[in-house]
């Protein structure tokens, strides 16, 4: 009978256990709940002024940037900014990029790093000199990091299933309407100079009017090219030329039909923009065992097979991983491209 006893009084006891850590439980979500609302609210709170700055910021009279019918939501693990229409300037240079609607996005733990995406198409235009550029896409990404105050430091841009054209007629007559299953361009200082500008430039089945298909990526460094356009927005091409106008560690690589092309060197651009320099071309074949079998060859893919097999025979015979080919040495002098005694054209001047 006693031990019957103590087993009905320390029933309750063992069951209040497991009730004690369950409502500790409960009471430490709760908190961490509360403490996380409250940080999101406290962002949310220095993110809207910030925006609200940035909005109300005018440069000559001109509004740096507008967004119609701004919302700023994305509790609880980002801040999202939507415009339905936007429009962002730069009185200097006199540059502007509209279009819409947009979101606009930071995650809590990256706050210097803003995210952009849309589908709607990108308007760029210079109304001073009369150039404007479309592009398009099913979606439309870009990224921007910001260092204190609200200096940019690097930018990205992405766009898939993306058409991009120009009504610059440098620009229009020589290329026409440039079409993509994707492209992407990264922008950022250089980690050893902080005034040089690194650059990458990605294509995915780009096309070009009568030019074939090719994808590739290409990458380089514009020594001074950072300095320049922190200093001179209005025309950081021509300080670049005056400081340095050079480009060093081009490092790139294209497909063209069966063909592979990889690209490397330096070159310098003289005040008036005529580039100058020496670049080796390795055009390369894949072997007999890794060659796709083809049963017949298109003038879309495989158009320039036969020139750049030509090229081939004037270079010096190599070998690359699994493919084999030549190496070309390609020199440019104010413009004028030649491999070997050859003339390949001329390169138009960047101004």
């Amino acid at each position: 009978m006693p031990a019957e006893t103590s087993q009905r009084i320390d029933s309750p006891k063992t069951k209040s256990g497991p009730r004690r850590l369950l409502w500790g439980l409960v009471i430490i979500c709760a908190l961490l709940f509360a403490g996380w609302s409250a940080f999101w609210y406290f962002s949310y709170s220095t993110t809207q002024k910030l925006v609200d700055r940035i909005v109300a910021r005018e440069v000559n009279g001109q509004r740096v940037m507008t967004c119609s019918d701004q919302t700023l939501g994305g509790y609880p693990v980002r801040l999202a900014l939507d415009c339905s229409s936007y429009a962002i300037r730069d009185p200097d240079s006199g540059w502007q990029i509209s279009g819409g609607p947009v979101q606009v996005y930071w995650q809590l733990n990256a706050p210097d790093r803003a995210s952009v995406e849309t589908s709607a198409p990108l308007h760029i235009e210079q109304a001073m000199l009369g150039q404007s550029i479309e592009v398009t896409g099913s979606r439309i990404l870009g990224s921007v990091m910001l260092t204190p105050p609200d200096v940019v430091r690097a930018v990205s841009f992405s766009a898939e299933d993306a058409t991009l054209s120009a009504n610059d007629t440098a620009f229009g007559s020589s290329f026409g309407t440039i079409r993509a299953d994707a492209l992407s361009v990264d922008a950022s200082p250089n980690p050893e100079a902080g005034g040089d500008l690194d650059l990458t430039f990605k294509a995915s089945e780009l096309s070009v009017d009568q030019i074939p298909i090719l994808n590739g990526e290409m990458t380089f460094t514009a020594v001074e090219g950072l300095s320049a356009l922190m200093r001179d927005r209005r025309d950081p091409t021509g300080l670049w030329l005056q400081q340095s106008g050079r480009i060093r560690n081009i490092d790139g690589w294209m497909q063209i039909g069966q063909k592979t092309l990889k690209l490397r060197g330096d070159i310098a651009f003289s005040q008036a923009g005529l580039a100058n320099g020496t670049l080796m071309l390795r055009i390369l074949n894949p072997n007999i065992d890794t060659a796709r079998i083809k049963s017949e060859l298109t003038a879309k893919r495989d158009g320039f097979n036969g020139p750049l097999t030509g090229l081939q025979l004037m270079g010096k015979p190599i070998k690359d991983g699994d493919m084999v080919g030549s190496e070309v040495k390609i020199t440019l002098t104010n413009g004028a491209i030649k491999a070997g005694f050859l003339p390949l054209g001329t390169l138009p001047p960047m101004r």
